[in-house]
């Protein structure tokens, strides 16, 4: 299954005169828009002028997505470079109109909501941004400056880790694994290709360690010096900004996690005695039985689908939608990204899905997992542009929670040991979004200290400070081989999105909290729920999430989560 893009656009050019057009028509508005100051006027061309962004996303996706499945491709090479170079030009006239709106009074502004209550989170943003966004030059030449700036130098490290191709011998036979194959031999039933496996695509990050020490410098030090100019109070505070959530609530986040290790290290101790092996880092994800469960893509479709539907009828006729038409790119090749991702950078095209299914467990739930973002973005697309979005603290809630659908589907089927085996996979990829995902961020903030401190970090010092949280998280629980400190450089989003990886953990943590819910409310709460994915980012995500009882402010929030995660360890190695 490989995406059509034919479907959005028949080639590169008709996609590029697209873009061109928008942006021509984009710059009409907003040179209106700056001599604007009546409340109806100035929401006519706001519409506008939304509108124009939005034909523009199609473009956009469009070229993410060709470049996705192609990074080796020249022609798709140079399309993402011509798209970024209009993008910053979008930029630059969203930044005119972001200044000119926040130099408006707050009477007019205020005017302009109550006109269509559907831009009140809007105005409300401009209001907040007031005290963070620059002088208009100052705004244009961070705009302009984006196509040369943190985004595209992480590209680079994007290309490198795409053109890994590895030899390895698996059942007697060598065989060309990518990066994202190599990845998945993490899960082998075989602990020497595990550790062998790990051992060769870390040790080829380091093979490239000059470029990706610089990379990694130059992106900190660009995102360190914006948070300064933007008057925010650490680095992290201007994504918890974006994130429309306090430093206060993000830091009992980290705090709370951490002071919960040791429910990891329980978990870890006991895998080491089930599996009589001493684990390492690389077999944190070896699975318990000596045999691989594999599961064939029509399967792992069933399976979802049940899943949806048993939830919802309305939410399994979306999910099944992306099946039907053919919006998911499934499998590795070469020269397709890494990883797995929703896209919908558009109300005006639907969302699309990729992911590097490999057959097992983790697929199916990275499967359910992107799933669960297309239903939130299929649901959302009712809202106009600018509020069709959430900010990345609301982004992983429908895919972690269609995570949950599908593993609370499959536990009930299963008894005995086969329950056990099943809910410690579980158990393993609650691991992987809360504790790893902390893991990370501890790791950028003392990245982000030390750069600040010492100017620069070499490829040695980055390595140690990660082997620091690495102790901090795992204790004795498993060993840490010398080359895993190499790890860093794998993860993507340090490179593309500072400080994006806590929404995962922050995530997670709310969704156990709805899911608790679920499982008390029953249909009420499943109404309330696809009503909470529809409104998208219309409003605030206190004000959202309040709208089916969660409050994230209350000092026991976390711990609440990290309670329910002890009980699933304890039902597996009591």
């Amino acid at each position: 299954m490989r995406w059509d893009l034919s479907k959005i656009f028949p080639d590169d050019a008709s996609a590029l005169e697209h873009a061109n057009a928008q942006l021509n028509r984009l710059k009409g508005f907003v040179s209106k828009l700056e001599t604007e100051h009546e409340p109806a006027k100035l929401l006519e061309l706001i519409k506008l002028i939304e509108d124009s962004v939005d034909e523009f996303g199609k473009t956009s996706q469009y070229t993410w997505m060709r470049y996705s499945v192609a990074t080796d491709d020249q022609g798709a090479q140079k399309l993402l470079g011509t798209l970024e170079n209009l993008w910053s030009q979008v930029s630059e006239q969203l930044s005119v109109v972001q200044v000119h709106l926040s130099n408006l009074s707050d009477e007019t502004l205020r005017e302009i909501a109550r006109l269509d209550p559907n831009y009140e989170h809007y105005i409300e943003r401009v209001i907040l941004e007031r005290k963070h966004t620059l002088s208009k030059d100052a705004e244009r030449i961070l705009a302009l400056t984006s196509a040369t700036r943190r985004g595209a130098i992480a590209k680079i490290h994007s290309r490198l880790e795409s053109s890994y191709t590895f030899e390895v011998e698996i059942d007697g036979q060598i065989q060309k694994l990518t990066t994202e194959q190599m990845k998945a031999l993490r899960r082998s039933p075989d602990g020497n290709l595990r550790k062998l496996g790990m051992k060769m695509l870390l040790e080829r990050f380091a093979n490239d360690s000059i470029a990706i020490t610089e990379i990694y410098n130059l992106i900190v030090k660009d995102y360190a010096l914006e948070s300064r100019l933007r008057n925010f109070e650490r680095p992290i505070s201007m994504m918890n900004f974006h994130n429309e959530v306090s430093d206060e609530i993000v830091d009992r986040l980290i705090e709370t996690t951490s002071k919960n290790a040791e429910i990891l290290r329980k978990y870890y101790r006991w895998k080491s005695k089930y599996m009589n092996e001493q684990l390492t880092l690389a077999d944190v994800y070896a699975p318990l039985k000596p045999v691989k469960r594999k599961f064939e893509f029509e399967h792992a479709r069933d399976i979802i689908l049940d899943a949806y539907y048993s939830f919802s009828k309305k939410a399994g006729e979306l999910v099944q939608r992306f099946f039907e038409e053919e919006r998911i790119d499934l499998y590795p090749y070469p020269g397709k990204v890494s990883g797995a991702y929703c896209i919908y950078s558009t109300t005006k095209l639907p969302p699309y899905v990729l992911t590097n299914y490999n057959g097992d467990m983790y697929d199916v739930m990275t499967l359910a997992h992107e799933l669960g973002h297309g239903l939130h973005g299929e649901l959302s697309r009712q809202q106009t542009y600018f509020n069709h979005d959430t900010p990345l603290t609301l982004a992983e809630l429908a895919s972690v929670f269609g995570e949950f659908l599908v593993f609370d589907k499959l536990r009930k089927t299963l008894d005995g040991e086969e329950r056990k085996l099943f809910t410690a996979s579980k158990i393993e990829e609650i691991f992987a979004t809360t504790f790893r995902q902390n893991m990370f961020t501890k790791f950028e903030l003392r990245v982000f200290d030390e750069v600040e401190r010492q100017g620069y970090l070499s490829w040695d010092e980055l390595r140690e400070i990660y082997h620091e949280v690495l102790l901090e998280l795992f204790g004795d629980a498993v060993e840490i081989p010398e080359w895993y400190k190499n790890e860093w450089a794998m993860v993507s989003h340090f490179f593309e999105t500072p400080f994006y990886v806590y929404a995962y953990n922050f995530a997670n943590c709310l969704v156990i909290a709805l899911y608790k819910k679920y499982l008390n409310e029953g249909q009420e709460f499943v109404e309330k729920y696809l009503e909470l994915l529809s409104y998208g980012g219309k409003y605030s995500p206190e004000k959202l999430l309040s709208r089916v009882g969660i409050d994230i402010t209350r000092e026991t929030f976390w711990q609440e989560a990290f309670d329910f995660i002890a009980e699933l360890v304890n039902e597996v190695v009591d």
